[in-house]
């Protein structure tokens, strides 16, 4: 297994690629987009927004135009 190598700045973070001959060979994306977890979750807030969002039409519908 290939291990990758990127240069970091003086604080740490990971510098932007500017070698992209180096990516012909091996075009696979960086270890850190691979492995980054996962904090904030869309899938479960967006379900509870819909859900909050058809009872509260059917609230209205039911105490106004019905």
């Amino acid at each position: 297994m290939e291990t990758h190598s990127h240069r970091t700045d003086k604080d740490g973070k990971p510098e932007a690629e500017d070698n992209y001959t180096a990516h012909e060979e091996n075009p696979a994306p960086s270890p850190e987009a691979i492995n980054e977890p996962n904090d904030r979750p869309a899938s479960n807030t967006i379900w509870a927004a819909v859900i909050l969002a058809i009872v509260i039409m059917g609230l209205i519908y039911l105490i106004f135009i019905r």
